[in-house]
């Protein structure tokens, strides 16, 4: 019907405006977003991921390809962008293809045939890559880092990526890494080449040194989550005091009882403290502070409790919640905890030698202003999801839209071979793939027709490995040997996403809205028959 029929283009039109909005941000020379909140605050990115989320979506289905782009981030935190341009191109050719007459249900059916033999393909032209060939994965770490705001510190990145996830996992039996494992701490100041890869734990904040000395050999540190401060009421009193000698046995009472809390600190051995941040009271005083730095014992304060875990499995920890359960085994090791001044004269306290065993580092993050900070942080994030798709999957493919162009050639000669309807739609899935080399070359400034008809042509004669080069704005032979590389994880899940969300986005035919009044009278309806029923039972 009429109705269907405008509900398709409708859903079709506004998936299509996304994107759109974020097409321009594809590839090496795709352009930046700069986005600003409502609260005024400033965001400059070309992350897919990150543009859709800040976007203030209405449109349900446009909200679909947010989701896809949120997948694809947490699946191979590369290929963000591509995946939403790829879904705006089936959409488009799904508008072809239902304008001849063909019924939805068959294109996505159609769609299914095309995604299953589009893997294999990709699966035929992938390489096998070893965890131990450092080499490789640092160049498709670079080629990842290529369209980001740092892209010119890739190289500093790239090591730091690849020798961050290889020290937490074994290469030889690891199938997944966990990225909790990593811990990216932001210290204003300096520049993106300063970022280092730290064995260890890293303090930023200045506020977290609350004393004592600088630098503890063999340290034993102690992980609690009790204050040492004077202790409060339950419920909100008043104390009133009449004289100066109940002021002077107030004082008396704190000072034995923190007193005693120290004493039984230093009775445990422990002389590192991290004491958790808390909400109710001060984690440490004046006096517990001034008592422990007199015992040598160095203390860092506001710790938050969501990195706890991370810091009890680095030293070897337990956390103590209770001074009574303070005991010598719960006391986490390193060799060394000391305040190190940076470049550019702030400080940071650096928890150093840490057990064989933790499989954890820290990645100190550094940045001239808070934009460049958030952006590398984020480039760092999707520089260990990379390396993480190698370990899921060891394949790479050539990069430069030469995996799409190879499937596009390949799809359209199986689809000859197929009958009936699903040799249109096969071959409509195929030329929807041009969208990437067609968009990478339209953003680095070349004549779109040309690259794609050339790498067509270069493609039919046997060239699997033929892409675009942007940086040298010509076509390359061999994208590996230009260093152009991807896993192959992130084109596979490109195109298992991007399919997906268009089959579902085929599939419906009306949108129906239920408000909350509509839902309340109908509720205030059920209730008055019931209350009539029970009625009638007593009579």
């Amino acid at each position: 019907s009429d109705k269907k029929r405008d509900i398709r283009t409708t859903n079709i039109s506004a998936a299509r405006a996304v994107a759109d909005v974020i097409r321009t941000s594809l590839g090496p020379r795709g352009m930046d977003k700069m986005i600003q909140d409502s609260k005024g605050e400033v965001l400059i990115t070309n992350d897919g991921a990150t543009i859709l989320k800040q976007m203030s979506v209405m449109h349900p289905t446009a909200k679909m390809l947010v989701e896809i782009s949120k997948a694809q981030d947490i699946e191979a935190g590369d290929g963000t962008t591509s995946v939403v341009v790829i879904a705006g191109a089936l959409l488009e050719a799904c508008e072809t293809l239902l304008e001849k007459g063909i019924h939805p249900t068959t294109i996505s059916e159609g769609f299914e045939l095309a995604l299953s033999k589009s893997l294999e393909i990709l699966k035929s032209i992938s390489r096998p890559v070893e965890l131990s060939d450092r080499e490789s994965l640092m160049q498709c770490v670079a080629t990842a880092l290529s369209s980001k705001v740092v892209s010119s510190n890739s190289a500093h990145f790239s090591k730091i990526a690849v020798d961050a996830v290889l020290r937490i996992i074994d290469p030889k039996t690891a199938t997944n890494v966990d990225l909790n494992d990593v811990r990216i701490v932001k210290k204003l100041g300096g520049t993106i080449d300063d970022t280092e890869l730290v064995e260890g734990l890293v303090f930023a904040s200045n506020k977290a040194f609350s004393g004592g000395p600088q630098k503890v050999q063999n340290a034993k540190i102690a992980l609690i989550q009790f204050s040492i401060s004077a202790p409060k009421t339950d419920i909100q009193n008043n104390i009133v005091v009449k004289d100066y000698t109940q002021m002077d046995r107030i004082l008396k009472e704190e000072r034995k009882y923190i007193a005693e809390i120290v004493k039984k600190i230093t009775a445990s051995g422990a002389n590192v403290l991290l004491i958790q941040k808390s909400i109710l009271r001060e984690g440490i005083n004046e006096l517990a502070q001034h008592f422990l730095s007199k015992k040598g014992v160095m203390i860092v304060k506001d710790i938050e409790r969501e990195d706890i875990e991370f810091i009890s499995k680095t030293v070897n920890a337990i956390p103590i919640a209770h001074i009574d359960q303070l005991t010598p085994e719960k006391l986490g090791t390193a060799e060394l905890a000391q305040e190190v001044f940076l470049s550019d004269e702030s400080k940071v306290l650096k928890i150093t030698g840490v057990p064989k065993t933790a499989n954890t580092v820290t990645i100190l993050c550094r940045g001239s202003n808070q934009l460049v900070i958030d952006e590398a942080d984020r480039s760092l994030h999707d520089a260990l999801c990379v390396v993480r798709s190698l370990v899921k999957n060891r394949g790479l493919v050539p990069g430069g839209g030469a995996p799409e162009i190879e499937i596009c050639q390949r799809l359209a000669e199986w689809a000859d071979t197929l009958t009936g309807v699903n040799q249109m739609i096969v071959r409509a899935y195929a030329e929807a793939l041009e969208v990437i080399p067609y968009t990478l070359s339209e953003n680095a400034g070349l004549n779109p027709v040309n690259i794609v008809t050339e790498l067509r042509n270069r493609h039919a004669k046997g060239g699997k490995e033929v892409g675009i080069n942007v940086k040298r704005g010509n076509i390359s032979e061999s994208m590996f040997n230009d260093n152009v590389i991807q896993p192959a994880l992130v084109t596979q899940s490109a195109l298992s996403l991007s399919t997906e969300c268009v089959r579902m986005i085929m599939k419906i035919d009306d949108i129906v809205p239920v408000s909350y009044t509509h839902l309340r009278a109908h509720e205030t309806g059920r209730n008055l028959v019931c209350r009539l029923l029970l009625e009638k039972k007593k009579k």
